[in-house]
């Protein structure tokens, strides 16, 4: 089953960062076989946004410098591992305030599915490096 109501809030306005996600391999009703070809993550401040909303990476199992990968796919029947690589402006888009966000993935057979969802929010930095 997918989450639904996921809070994501250790993130700082600013930084660079990586976001891992696991996707259960039972838990999602996968079948035997079945492996993640392409993923999806979606930040708006309105669900009702058009895509991309403030930001929006998309990945697949070749890594990709400021996006991210796939860095498991599932093959095997294991859990599913996907990074977003934020950037200083992903981070900064997101803001202090609750925006929303969803995790998106194509399998190999081409179906789309919904793994996570929920809020996700910044916070200030104290320190300004450059």
């Amino acid at each position: 089953m997918p989450t639904l109501d996921s809070q994501i809030r250790d993130i700082v306005m600013g930084d660079d960062i990586s976001l891992r996600r696991t996707i259960d391999f039972v838990l999602s009703g996968f079948l035997t076989g079945v492996t993640i070809t392409d993923a999806w993550l979606t930040v708006k401040a309105k669900q009702t946004d058009a895509d991309p909303g403030l930001f929006q990476k998309a990945v697949t199992t070749t890594n990709v410098a400021g996006k991210g990968q796939i860095e498991n796919d599932g093959t095997g029947d294991v859990n599913m591992v996907v990074r977003f690589d934020l950037l200083p402006a992903d981070t900064v888009a997101i803001d202090t305030l609750l925006r929303h966000f969803d995790i998106q993935v194509k399998t190999n057979g081409g179906q789309i599915f919904t793994p996570e969802s929920g809020g996700i929010a910044a916070t200030r930095q104290v320190t300004n490096a450059s």
